[in-house]
């Protein structure tokens, strides 16, 4: 119930001041950013900025409970399914609006529906396949029932009545209903600035609670109620999914856990709670605190705590890469990329390279490492690595090409080479093939003005193909090639 966290207080307190350290405070709302400590100048936290280049899964979510309702907990089967049908008033209001628009899926089988309600259908309900298309695209929970806490809590009974989900027609609004808390309020999108789901969520949530018979629980020491005391206060939850290759290395989240705590941070996989972590080291970050600090202070913490852990990320690049070389070379002793970097030589040329240079260098050798079966197993991603990186390369290219110290040399005459015909025409009838063969040969060649492949971005990929369209309007002009572009 709401209350027991004031008829409960000998109890309640003890544990919020055990988990919070609150000693005594009473918490406070504020989503205004002005005066936060650690906001950037113009107020954005964008991760443009502290060197993020791949968009980001950025999600803010709070847990709310009505007044009308017991907190879950002690829900009955009713209570659940009167609590759903109280809030489809509230979906139909954002659904006629046209910042929100959306659908409502439920879980509640009609029977059960039709027994509370007097209705003869659920007018939301999904099927087990929609269901689970939906759990798979992380807009809807996960079965409840299969969560021990949860269902000791009596939080997950009667399973799956009273739950569903609504969401907005662009998707990145989402109301839960019926989890650990009555809802789960969530705003998330693809992108780089936090601000964009901050803000969000907090005209969202004025609108929903603007809406007539929501009104949400509170109390005056912990502010919003929640069921788990480690929600209360803002009951908010600001998070992103962030790859970490290097901390996770070993194929665990330990590393990144333990230089997340000091930063105030907590790691989950990337599915939630007591999930794993992806396979290319994505984790989900987040702030721990919930309870005596402000929205506002959450979101710069989460800005701040991604700034501070991407600089620990950097600086383990070099024991990532010996790790990651060490477990390939277990699996694949052929693997030349992991061979190099594991050479005495190599690893104490890679202590002297600046951390950008470290990262570089680690994308070169990205590809080797992820797929143990490589052979070679690196990829250089702009033409001057093999001078820069020649510690690696010439050894990579020893290994592969035997070269051991030659240097290339280039020509298209024919005079002269071993083995050349006298007339010095390669043709083929002469050995004894009477039908045409196929014949190809091709050459790699890169441009100096863009990047290697690896390292291009999308706009510099296109701007390539933009400018090889005037290369290409020579050729056709050319009536010894004329020919097509096909993009």
């Amino acid at each position: 119930e709401p209350k027991n966290y004031d008829e409960f207080a000998m109890f309640f307190d003890k544990v919020c001041e055990d988990y919070h350290h609150g000693g005594g405070k009473v918490h406070t709302t504020n989503w205004s950013l002005s005066g936060v400590e650690g906001l950037p100048e113009d107020g954005q936290l964008d991760l443009q900025k502290i060197g993020l280049t791949d968009e980001l899964s950025m999600r803010v979510r709070v847990g709310r409970n009505l007044t009308a309702f017991p907190l879950p907990g002690l829900m009955t089967k009713a209570d659940r399914i009167n609590f759903e049908n109280t809030m489809l008033k509230a979906f139909d209001v954002l659904k006629a609006n046209p910042d929100y628009g959306g659908n409502v899926f439920s879980m509640t089988p009609t029977a059960d529906w039709k027994e509370v309600t007097g209705q003869d259908e659920n007018p939301n309900l999904i099927t087990p396949e929609k269901y689970q298309e939906l759990v798979d695209a992380h807009v809807m929970f996960k079965d409840m029932a299969a969560d021990p806490y949860l269902a000791s809590a009596g939080i997950a009974s009667d399973w799956p009545c009273g739950r569903g989900c609504y969401q907005s027609s662009d998707g990145g609004f989402i109301i839960w209903f019926g989890e650990e808390d009555q809802l789960r309020i969530m705003c998330m999108a693809k992108g780089f600035k936090l601000n964009d789901v901050f803000d969000r969520l907090h005209t969202a949530l004025d609108s929903v609670e603007s809406i007539n018979g929501i009104e949400f629980a509170t109390s005056g020491k912990y502010g919003y109620v929640t069921s788990c005391p480690s929600n209360l206060g803002t009951g908010m939850r600001a998070s992103v999914h962030v790859k970490v290759p290097n901390l996770t290395a070993d194929g665990t989240e330990m590393q990144a856990k333990a230089a997340a705590k000091p930063l105030g941070l907590s790691v989950r996989g990337v599915g939630g709670e007591h999930t794993p972590i992806g396979a290319d080291g994505t984790i989900d970050l987040s702030p721990s605190n919930r309870l005596f600090i402000t929205e506002a202070e959450i979101i710069t913490k989460l800005y701040n705590g991604i700034k501070l852990l991407k600089e620990k990320e950097d600086a383990a690049t070099l024991p990532a890469l010996k790790t990651k070389a060490e477990l390939v070379l277990k699996a694949n002793p052929d693997n030349i990329c992991a061979q190099t970097l594991l050479d005495p030589e190599v690893q104490a040329w890679m202590t002297t390279l600046s951390p950008d240079k470290l990262a570089e260098l680690a994308l070169c050798a990205k590809s080797g490492l992820d797929n143990v079966d490589s052979g070679l197993g690196c990829y250089a991603v702009d033409p001057k690595n093999y001078d820069e990186f020649a510690m690696f390369f010439d050894k990579v290219c020893e290994t592969y090409h035997h070269g051991g110290g030659k240097i290339h040399e280039t020509s298209w005459s024919l005079d002269g080479v071993a083995g050349l015909p006298a007339d010095g025409v390669l043709d083929l009838r002469k050995l004894g093939f009477e039908q045409p063969l196929s014949m190809r040969v091709r050459v790699g060649r890169n441009l100096t003005s863009f990047p290697l492949p690896g390292l291009m971005t999308k706009a510099d990929r296109i701007n390539f193909e933009k400018t090889m369209l005037a290369a290409f309007d020579v050729l056709k002009s050319n009536p010894d090639y004329g020919g097509s572009v096909f993009s």
